[in-house]
């Protein structure tokens, strides 16, 4: 079995939203906190959201992946697509095991709250009396950092899931709720990968992402 350690440092240049499953008073929408009362990113947001990334540029290289999140529209565990192999879905385990983002710096990732109308998109108007309040973390750009890790059968595989996360992660412009009211918006994503220890260098994983925009289904040693 080969070790895939993946770490993410996702440069945030607007206030963030995650809703979390707690309630405070005069938030309609409270932003996820962890047991400390700090802001986190949760893990399953950033999954779903490599995720979504990885579908959305292997489909437009004309690869056949499933279509999520309906387990109907899945592949099965026998024969699980690209995405599917490093993701995962409810019937095929996943290697990889995602963690909460934590900002480096938790004084700049201070909690706020901001008020908005709701809007028909069809009217293109506010509607009526729907204000509502909205908690974000970091008023600031903040940098966030992620980890992953996982055991794959071989080297290829493991390799095979790094490029893809590091694929996905180039590729995405916001994250959380409130996108298209400007939170979180990404300046920028490095991704550290090591397998087994060592390093992995930008070039290796280039090597896969070429491969895949010329339709190529690779998973080198």
């Amino acid at each position: 079995m080969n070790r895939l350690e993946i770490e993410l440092r996702i440069e945030i240049g607007t206030a963030l939203h995650t809703t979390g499953n707690q309630r405070r008073l005069g938030v309609d929408k409270a932003q996820a906190l962890d047991v400390q009362d700090q802001p986190v990113l949760p893990a399953t947001t950033l999954k779903g959201f490599l995720r979504a990334r990885a579908e959305q540029i292997l489909r437009s290289w004309g690869h056949q992946v499933c279509m999520g999140p309906g387990p109907d529209s899945m592949c099965g565990e026998n024969a699980p697509c690209l995405v599917c192999r490093v993701f995962g879905n409810p019937r095929f385990r996943a290697p990889l095991r995602f963690r909460d983002a934590h900002p480096d710096s938790p004084g700049d990732s201070a909690l706020a709250v901001r008020s908005g109308v709701a809007i028909s998109r069809y009217r293109r108007a506010a509607y009526p009396q729907r204000l509502f309040f909205l908690e974000t973390a970091g008023p600031y750009g903040t940098q966030w950092r992620a980890l992953c890790e996982g055991y794959f059968s071989d080297r290829g595989a493991a390799l095979e899931a790094a490029a893809l996360v590091a694929l996905a992660a180039r590729w995405g412009y916001a994250i959380g709720g409130g996108r298209t009211r400007g939170l979180g918006w990404i300046e920028g994503v490095e991704v550290l990968a090591a397998v087994d220890g060592a390093p992995l260098e930008p070039s290796a994983l280039a090597r896969f992402w070429l491969a895949w925009e010329r339709g190529s289904h690779v998973a080198e040693a």
